[in-house]
């Protein structure tokens, strides 16, 4: 419709006249209300009038915002409880329990290897020193080699020192009995162990 056609309409009507019927019997109208508003119209509408512009604009906001909250209802929380229990080494992926596994595996049999080898060390030391293995379920060796060398040193000369108190106290009391005169084959040591009763 051009402009000097709408200018016709509006000379033809009363003052009191209704504007939208007139308008309504015009083709545009017709089309609008048949058809609708076209694509076309209302992109020319969106780019040049700022007011429908800002409003589309407040629309579409208000749907993103909802979408938004939709989904932080639905998804968000899940999210947050999984971060915060791989953060805190609570829930791990099959993947890493099966690393973890396989660590604490090797780490104990790492311990036994060094627990073996370390007992090996301490039968040779006791062989070395003439005393019998047996003391390792009585006794406990700690420390690094030498500490425990020096620990077994200690013991041998506790015992030897035992068994010579035990020998000269005997002997004090006139009770001790010399090898080979009480018809023994002169194993002083296992006279000593027998009478102590070691």
């Amino acid at each position: 419709m051009k402009k000097s056609e709408l200018l016709k309409l509006l000379e033809q009507l009363d003052d009191n006249a209704s504007v939208d019927e007139v308008l309504s019997q015009t083709d545009f109208a017709k089309s609008v209300l048949k058809g609708g508003l076209t694509l076309d119209a209302f992109k020319e509408k969106l780019t040049e009038d700022k007011t429908f512009k800002s409003f589309m604009d407040s629309e579409k906001d208000k749907h993103y915002q909802k979408a938004l909250e939709t989904w932080k209802a639905n998804n968000l929380q899940p999210i947050i409880d999984d971060a915060v229990l791989k953060a805190t080494g609570k829930k791990k992926t099959p993947l890493e329990l099966k690393v973890e596994e396989l660590e604490r595996k090797n780490a104990e049999a790492e311990a036994r290897a060094n627990e073996l080898a370390r007992q090996g060390k301490i039968n040779a030391l006791l062989s070395e020193k003439g005393l019998n293995q047996e003391l390792t379920k009585y006794l406990k060796f700690e420390g690094d080699d030498e500490a425990i060398a020096t620990s077994m040193d200690n013991f041998k000369a506790f015992l030897e020192d035992m068994v010579n108190e035990g020998v000269k106290s005997e002997i004090d009391k006139g009770v001790y009995v010399p090898p080979g005169s009480s018809g023994t084959d002169g194993n002083e040591l296992l006279e000593i162990e027998k009478y102590m009763g070691i």
